[in-house]
């Protein structure tokens, strides 16, 4: 219930954040069963919403384990469909939690739902792809060689730029990476780097700068800018001053959105109020 309410308004949040937005290939996504979405990450937590705003279905995404470490924290995050992964960075001795992590993922995909892994297992605020981690190959491989039906899609999220509101978006979905594309699928080295190599192609298809174009979504982001100019211009000044040298700028400042808009908008809406009673 928390994870469909939080959709439903941040969705509508991304519209004034976000001046326009190109989807490609979202055909390619099943309608039903399981799915690993391995996806280019150039922007940190603001990849994860933007997927599940735009996916259909809910989706499970794998987030820095040291997010996770107070209990209530954890017990929220999960009630967001969010699943920790520990990098080294995080200590060697969390990275046995992984295993967990990754039955977790096993078993949403034996319920034929959908997660959202990062697969070159850092970010930066980059417009090529970094080399891939073994995580990914790691756990399609091992889903497959356990008899679950696991489609993979390679997804690729450009951002015209990285450090001010009113971006364009261009969301490329692969073809279907599947388990008869390999003639063998159990958990060795070299079938982790056949996956890899598959992916690595598919990736640096959707890795693209292709901006320029325009939808009607335009409108509502113009419409909003001039609404919310004065909120705009606060939260931009404060944000870059918190985040510079990092890559939260956006995933900072559309967090303060979701919170601060609400009582923007209840503010404007007594001042104009005021303003005409008093005319």
């Amino acid at each position: 219930m928390l994870y469909a309410i939080l959709k439903f308004y941040v969705g509508l949040i991304l519209k004034l954040f976000i001046k326009d937005i190109k989807i490609n290939g979202k055909e390619n996504i099943p309608e039903n069963g399981a799915v690993l979405f391995a996806s280019f990450h150039p922007n940190s937590f603001l990849d994860g919403i933007i997927m599940n705003c735009l996916v259909d279905r809910p989706v499970w995404s794998l987030a820095r384990g040291d997010a996770f470490k107070k209990p209530w924290v954890k017990k929220f995050l999960h009630s967001i469909c969010l699943i920790p992964i520990y990098r080294i960075s995080e200590g060697k001795e969390n990275l046995s939690k992984n295993d967990e992590t990754f039955e977790k993922c096993s078993q949403v995909f034996r319920d034929k739902g959908q997660v959202l892994i990062f697969s070159e297992g850092l970010c930066t605020n980059q417009t090529q792809l970094l080399p891939l981690k073994k995580g990914t190959a790691r756990l399609v491989v091992q889903t497959w060689s356990s008899d679950i039906d696991l489609t993979v899609i390679p997804t690729a999220i450009n951002y015209s730029q990285f450090t001010r509101i009113g971006k364009e978006i261009v969301l490329n979905f692969g073809k279907p990476i599947l388990k008869t594309d390999f003639d063998d699928v159990e958990l060795t080295g070299s079938n982790v780097l056949k996956f890899n190599e598959k992916l690595k192609e598919s990736l640096q298809n959707g890795v693209n700068r292709e901006f320029g174009f325009t939808s009607w979504r335009r409108v509502i982001y113009y419409l909003g800018y001039a609404v919310n100019f004065p909120l705009y211009f606060v939260l931009q000044l404060f944000t870059k001053s918190k985040t510079k040298g990092t890559v939260f700028f956006d995933s900072i400042y559309l967090a303060l959105l979701v919170f601060t808009l609400p009582l923007y908008w209840t503010l404007l809406y007594f001042i104009l109020s005021w303003a005409l009673y008093y005319a």
